[in-house]
């Protein structure tokens, strides 16, 4: 009878460990801090994440699609009293153009013209005002999955 009760005993104390260390892990991970210069994008599981607050007539962001994370996110906030119209450039040839009004945020994401992730590549925005002066801040990232950038 002593060995049973001392079994029953061992068996409940095993189990009790064990349901122990499975809830220690699945508890969520808490305390991430985002930069002030963040922009607002959270984001899942990125590749490079990029920051530029613009000024002159023709500044310039860069970044680099690292192969497997070809889903993109750009923000263009424009601070400024003109007009900004940015150009991506990747890979040797020009992907887009977009515009931001005074005063205006623009978001775009790869994912309506490439639904199945961006070329991997180096990658350059060019942000101008007529030949005035740029004034903004703009983010980039990139992402493996389109959750990655929503």
């Amino acid at each position: 009878m002593k060995f049973k009760n001392t079994l029953i005993i061992l068996t409940g104390l095993l189990a009790l460990t064990a349901v122990a260390t499975l809830a220690a892990s699945a508890t969520p991970f808490m305390g991430v801090e985002l930069p002030k210069g963040h922009g607002g994008i959270v984001i899942q599981s990125t590749g490079q994440e990029v920051h530029e607050v613009l000024g002159g007539t023709s500044p310039t962001m860069e970044f680099t699609v690292k192969k497997g994370y070809g889903h993109v996110k750009i923000k263009v906030k424009n601070t400024g009293s003109n007009t900004i119209s940015w150009s991506l450039q990747g890979n040797g040839r020009e992907c887009l153009n977009k515009t931001v009004g005074k005063g205006d945020t623009l978001t775009w994401t790869s994912l309506n013209s490439y639904p199945n992730g961006m070329p991997s590549g180096e990658y350059v925005i060019q942000f101008r005002a007529g030949g005035n002066k740029v004034e903004g801040e703009a983010w980039g990232t990139t992402g493996q999955y389109p959750s990655d950038i929503n």
